[in-house]
C-alpha cells in the first residue's frame, strides 16, 4: 500500500514537471469575423516562471488561415489585419474565462509581399500572462508586390522580461555611513578659536601685561 501512494505521489510530481501551457491564437481581416488561426504551445514546469529557452510549438489551424482573403485585403490600403491572444495563459487541460485579449494589427500587404513568411513573438511576464504581441516581416515597404504562397510560414518567439543587475546597496550603505561620520565630525565643535583656548590665552595675557607694569 505504501509503494502505491509513493509511485502516485512520483507519478503527481513527473507529471507537473512536464505540463504544458497553451495560447490559442486567432485572426481576423478588417471588421470580419474572428476565427481561430493556430495554437501555441508552451512546455514549462508548473511551479515556476516560464523558461525562455522552451521553443514554443506552433499548431496551425490550415483550414483557417484565410490566405486568399488576405491576399485580396492586401491591395485595399483601408483594410487591416489583426491577431490576438488570451491575456492569460491556461494550463493543458485547462478550462477558464477569458480575462481579455491582448491585439496586434497590421497591413496585410506587410505579410503578403514577404511570401507569408513571419515572426509572431508572443511578449509574456514571468506570471504567465502576454503583455503584447509583435510580428516582423522582411517587408519594408509595400509595393504591390504579389505572391504565389498558399499558406503562413509563421516562426513563433516567446519574450520574457530581462532581470537587470541589482543595485550594491552595502557599497551605497558603506558610503552614506562615511559621509555621516565626516558631517557628524565637522559638526561636533564649531567654535571660534579664542572660544576654545580662552583659558591659555587669558592667562598669558595677564601675565604680560603683569610684566609691563612692574616694569
Amino acid at each position: 500500500m505504501v509503494w502505491l501512494v509513493l509511485l502516485q505521489l512520483l507519478w503527481n510530481v513527473a507529471s507537473s514537471q512536464h505540463s504544458e501551457f497553451i495560447l490559442n491564437i486567432e485572426h481576423k481581416i478588417g471588421s470580419g469575423d474572428w476565427s481561430k488561426r493556430a495554437t501555441v504551445i508552451l512546455p514549462t514546469i508548473k511551479q515556476s516562471s516560464l523558461p525562455s529557452h522552451n521553443k514554443p510549438q506552433y499548431i496551425p489551424v490550415s483550414s483557417n488561415e484565410r490566405v486568399d482573403d488576405l491576399k485580396s485585403a492586401a491591395n485595399q490600403n483601408d483594410t487591416l489585419y489583426y491577431i490576438r491572444t488570451n491575456h492569460k495563459v491556461l494550463e493543458e487541460g485547462e478550462i477558464g474565462e477569458s480575462e481579455g485579449y491582448v491585439t496586434i494589427v497590421v497591413r496585410p500587404c506587410s505579410i503578403v509581399e514577404a511570401d507569408l513568411v513571419h515572426t509572431l513573438t508572443i511578449h509574456m511576464d514571468n506570471s504567465g500572462y502576454v503583455t503584447g504581441l509583435s510580428l516582423q516581416t522582411k517587408t519594408e515597404e509595400c509595393v504591390g508586390k504579389t505572391t504565389t504562397a498558399t499558406s503562413f510560414s509563421t516562426d513563433t518567439q516567446v519574450s520574457y522580461p530581462v532581470i537587470g543587475a541589482s543595485p550594491d546597496v552595502n557599497t551605497f550603505i558603506q558610503m552614506k555611513e562615511a559621509e555621516d561620520r565626516k558631517k557628524t565630525d565637522e559638526s561636533k565643535d564649531k567654535r571660534s578659536f579664542f572660544a576654545k583656548y580662552w583659558m591659555y590665552i587669558v592667562p598669558a595675557v595677564l601675565f604680560f601685561m603683569m610684566s609691563m607694569g612692574g616694569s
